[in-house]
């Protein structure tokens, strides 16, 4: 790597040190993190200046953008588009709609230092913090009726946890796992919890009892990522081994396996109406492939190093990755091009999520902060700050 006279960043050199120490007690920069900072793609990433995309939208060669590239300028939502206004559009509607609407809008944040806080969307307080684990929290999620939050933690505590949204209290821990959970999600009816482990499996529990009912094996590495489909009956899991494989949820058959990625796969979501697959990887990439055929449609590039996740917009108009590269991305997710870049975080972006209404975007990132941004203008609305520790995973809660 060439980083000049002055040698790699400060963030950069703490991780190497993390790497190399050996009483790091963070598992995830020793395995992990060195491999994907020291890809040829991430070369001198760390010395680029950080400028926000909507500085870059001025005057004349706004119009002239807008000419070339008409979707950069579209907000879609429920299926229509309308114009998007830089800094003057989706952004404030959405902080209107939170602080006056019927029902505030929440954030949690899963911590390196193994708790979850609940913050006000609106307002940026915090009004909660649950403790328990006792490693990182490396996922977090509400229940489909914003009522209960789940989390999942890493090597040195091996659960998934089920907490009460409005108290804090922990309902219920779900053991089970040889290794660390890195992804935990309720079910469409938010009767069931799918849990992912390094330990090469995937678990299915029901969320009233913490019960395992059923567990999916069949990866060569870790499973890094699980969903349920939109209707429930299927579900995904993301490996290690470069692959991705769709279950029967009730017969736990291996229905199909997609292959075409060049390293790990991070994670695996369907689209909202469950035809397609994303996927996210270290090789730099995420792709979009048919569902039913396993069939690679379409792959998106433009991180410089490896992409942690991606997510569809609630409406499947478009698709938002989260990458090492310090940056979230915007894309087609009928064309697959990049219509606009988040830019502002000091830290490799873990995670990227759209609000319910796909008017917000929410990033997790390694610099200690979660950010809100508006999905039109690709303004920063609000900063959460959560002191020096990582914020591995964030979600809203549903509208």
């Amino acid at each position: 790597m060439h980083w000049g006279g002055a040698g790699p960043p400060l963030r950069l050199r703490r991780h190497l040190w993390q790497a190399r120490s050996s009483q790091c007690g963070s598992r995830l920069y020793r395995a992990v993190l060195p491999d994907a900072l020291l890809s040829p793609r991430g070369r001198g990433f760390g010395c680029r200046p950080v400028v926000a995309a909507a500085r870059r939208a001025r005057g004349g060669a706004r119009a002239g953008r807008a000419a070339r590239q008409p979707e950069a300028h579209l907000l879609r939502r429920g299926g229509a588009a309308r114009e998007r206004h830089p800094g003057r559009g989706g952004g404030r509607e959405w902080r209107r709609a939170e602080s006056g609407g019927d029902r505030a809008v929440h954030v949690v944040a899963g911590c390196s230092d193994g708790s979850a806080k609940i913050w006000s969307a609106g307002s940026g307080e915090c009004l909660r913090t649950l403790e328990g684990h006792r490693d990182q929290v490396t996922s977090v999620t509400f229940s489909p009726d914003g009522q209960e939050v789940l989390t999942a933690s890493d090597f040195d505590d091996c659960t998934a946890k089920v907490w009460s949204a409005s108290s804090g209290e922990c309902l219920r821990t779900m053991e089970g796992h040889q290794d660390g959970v890195w992804s935990a999600v309720f079910s469409p009816s938010g009767q069931k919890v799918l849990t992912a482990s390094k330990d090469g499996t995937a678990k299915i529990w029901s969320t009233s009892s913490g019960e395992c009912l059923v567990t999916l094996g069949g990866h060569m590495g870790s499973v890094w990522s699980a969903a349920f489909s939109p209707c429930g009956r299927e579900v995904l899991t993301a490996s290690s081994d470069g692959t991705v494989k769709i279950w029967s949820a009730d017969t736990t058959e291996c229905l199909r396996t997609l292959e075409g990625h060049g390293d790990i796969v991070w994670s695996a979501v369907f689209s909202p109406d469950g035809q397609q697959v994303l996927t996210a990887s270290r090789d730099g990439t995420a792709k979009m492939w048919c569902a039913g055929s396993g069939e690679c449609l379409r792959t998106l590039r433009g991180h410089r190093v490896c992409v942690w996740s991606s997510v569809f917009s609630p409406d499947g108009q478009q698709v938002l990755t989260a990458s090492v590269d310090r940056t979230a991305k915007v894309w087609s997710a009928g064309s697959g091009r990049c219509l606009g870049t988040l830019e502002g975080h000091r830290g490799g972006v873990w995670s990227a999520v759209f609000s319910p209404d796909g008017q917000a975007v929410l990033t997790a990132s390694d610099d200690g902060t979660a950010k809100i941004w508006s999905a039109g203008s690709a303004e920063c609305l609000r900063t959460l700050e959560v002191d020096q520790r990582t914020v591995m995973s964030a979600a809203f809660s549903p509208l």
